[in-house]
């Protein structure tokens, strides 16, 4: 809940000012919008977490960061210009818009009380109020899109046939099989090690002349055996290396092994083998509907900003702006 509750602080957050605050120094200004050194720095401060709590290597973060650092000017001053747009509307977003997205939001996230969600904004430095103002701008904006931006028709078949024919390629399954096992654990006691390596060269030899689903159910250490060994499907690469070698250099029907492991032996049946291949176009066709619809929106956004940015008062002092 954390990192959800601090992507959305960092979505339209460019506040009203204090009295106080007016002594600051003044990052951006939009009209009659500001953006302060102290919003601007929590800002990207805010943001800065939320890439660290998403991601693990060190230069995805600081990759992120960098992009972050020289987006953010722009993404604060198209927050401005919806805000700006929603008033010239006559858009607002009512007392029970913020109840339902609440509630909506503690449902998603499964939080059950008040007092847990509360403790869950408190660990990502934000207090209700805060979350209530963040949910308010997000509402404000969607309401702007609905209104602004043009709803896109479904595309036609032959239109996405089209997508489908150039980018087919980036849909593309790898080479797959489909498998069975059987597994004896390894013992810790060394003495009984050897009794443990018989009793896998036993069940793979009544493997190759029995039912090896029923013999998995039976016999086998795996947490598959009451599937009857299933394990489904596997790509190529996924299994340990002396694993994924026998299994991709066999045949369906083969049944391999036993083949050891630090872990224990493998007994594994081949049930079939896939190729590499492009799934057919009916088969993607939803996800490619979906993507074309995604970057179409895109592109709207961008030239809807443009628009805005032209016929507004847009002031950035470059001196102000924090870089830590």
């Amino acid at each position: 809940m954390k990192k959800t509750i601090l992507a959305l602080a960092l979505t339209a957050s460019a506040a009203t000012l204090t009295a106080a605050q007016l002594v600051e120094a003044i990052v951006i200004r939009v009209g009659d919008r500001v953006v302060t050194r102290t919003q601007y720095a929590k800002r990207l401060k805010d943001g800065f977490t939320e890439i660290e709590q998403t991601n693990t290597l060190p230069a995805d973060i600081a990759s992120k960061k960098e992009e972050m650092r020289k987006s953010l000017t722009n993404d604060l001053i198209a927050e401005m210009l919806i805000k700006d747009r929603a008033d010239r509307l006559a858009l607002s977003v009512s007392a029970d818009e913020i109840k339902e997205a609440m509630a909506r939001l503690k449902e998603q996230y499964g939080i059950k009380s008040d007092a847990d969600f509360d403790e869950s904004l408190r660990k990502s430095g934000m207090s209700r109020a805060d979350m209530e103002a963040r949910l308010r701008d997000t509402i404000l904006m969607n309401k702007v899109f609905g209104r602004e931006l043009r709803q896109r028709e479904d595309l036609a078949d032959n239109e996405l046939r089209e997508r489908y024919a150039r980018e087919k390629e980036r849909f593309r399954l790898p080479e797959r099989a489909r498998l069975r096992e059987i597994i004896v654990i390894k013992p810790d006691n060394p003495t009984k090690v050897e009794a443990a390596r018989q009793r896998a060269n036993d069940l793979a030899a009544q493997a190759r002349t029995g039912d090896f689903a029923k013999l998995a159910m039976t016999s086998s250490d795996s947490g598959t055996k009451e599937k009857g060994g299933d394990l489904g499907e596997v790509t190529r690469g996924e299994l340990l290396p002396d694993l994924d070698k026998a299994v991709f250099n066999a045949t369906a029907g083969t049944v391999l092994g036993p083949i050891e492991s630090k872990s224990g032996w493998h007994i594994l049946k081949v049930e079939s083998r896939l190729p590499s291949e492009v799934p057919a176009f009916e088969s993607v066709k939803d996800r490619l509907r979906k993507d074309a619809s995604e970057d179409a929106w895109q592109r709207d956004y961008k030239a809807y900003i443009e628009r805005l940015r032209k016929d507004a008062f847009i002031q950035i002092n470059e001196q102000y702006v924090p870089t830590t």
